[in-house]
């Protein structure tokens, strides 16, 4: 009998935690609105379907960076047009660095968000992440990341948690290729209170968010590879998100990007929006005559432009521009 009580409390518990769970509009969408490849990449744990990694990647997984093999530079930029009675612009933006040593792989990325919209309740805010990743195997890959930042306005916050996660190859799994699965737990510490009520349930990002994904190439050849990438993750233990995308790549330079996401909590809550965002990523090499870069290997670089395009939710769209180097 006691055991009975004890398993309806504890359900009751549940219940009671998940409908007191209310974390602002758009702050678990807080770091892959900031660029393109952030916003049609899925949000993918494992780097998605045909891999697109740069240091950025750590806000999933700071395990993804682990095979990189060349310093990279990034940035991207996101405008967000709410309309209305007035149409207000906000901005999103993010800068981050990449640096491979023959120990690990150093990474760090600065995000700023100022939405100006009164349908994204999250505020202003900065937050700087580094991360550090290792390849243990040819198989498998770990990582360690850690979060600072702070928010101003009206709710003015700081936050410091950590994040760690891994990646495993298995190589070909049926039909797929390149199959990959990997799992990643992030914001462990203290993060944004809420910017509507002061309470631990609506902290944000989600405390101990645990993200689960696979991915792999449902096709490819030299000249074509199409992939696709599914995630679930469960902020605070308290909503479902869904991330799922696609993404087809021409001649490893032109990659036309699809992805999907659906978030339990806010669907609930009138906020749903089931229009799938688009991207393209376009890549080219060059090569230089300068002595000095040659000296260190890196006469050959590449580049990646951008843009992607959202509507997040029914008044507010994202219109998202990056380059990599």
């Amino acid at each position: 009998m006691k055991k009975k009580i004890f398993a309806v409390a504890a359900v009751l518990m549940a219940v009671a935690a998940v409908s007191a769970y209310a974390p602002a509009t758009g702050s678990e969408s807080l770091f892959e609105l900031s660029s393109p490849n952030g916003m049609t990449y899925a949000s993918s744990v494992t780097g998605g379907g045909v891999p697109y990694v740069n240091s950025a990647s750590i806000s999933v997984n700071p395990a993804l960076t682990a095979k990189s093999q060349r310093v990279g530079l990034n940035a991207g930029y996101t405008a967000l047009i709410t309309k209305g009675d007035k149409t207000k612009l906000g901005s999103m933006f993010q800068a981050g660095l990449m640096v491979p040593f023959k120990w690990a792989v150093v990474s760090g990325e600065l995000y700023g968000a100022m939405p100006n919209s009164p349908s994204m309740t999250i505020g202003n805010s900065m937050i700087l992440e580094t991360g550090l990743s290792k390849e243990i195997t040819e198989h498998l890959d770990v990582g360690l990341g850690v979060n600072t930042g702070v928010r101003w306005g009206g709710f003015a916050d700081w936050g410091l948690s950590a994040n760690l996660g891994f990646v495993y190859e298995m190589g070909n799994l049926g039909f797929m290729k390149d199959f990959r699965y990997g799992v990643s737990i992030s914001n462990l510490g203290k993060n944004y209170g809420s910017t509507e009520e002061k309470d631990f349930l609506s902290s944000y990002p989600g405390f101990c968010t645990i993200r689960a994904g696979a991915s792999g190439l449902f096709f490819a050849n030299d000249n074509i590879k199409i992939g696709g990438s599914l995630d679930l993750s469960t902020p605070c233990f308290c909503n479902m998100v869904m991330d799922t995308g696609v993404q087809l790549t021409l001649k490893d330079m032109l990659t036309i990007s699809v992805a999907e996401k659906i978030n339990l909590k806010e669907a609930i809550n009138g906020n749903k929006n089931y229009i799938p965002s688009i991207g393209m990523l376009f890549t080219f090499k060059f090569n230089t005559n300068n002595e000095y870069l040659a000296s260190h290997d890196w006469s050959e670089s590449e580049m990646t432009v951008g843009a992607a395009y959202k509507n997040i939710y029914e008044n507010v769209n994202a219109a998202s521009m990056g380059c990599d180097l």
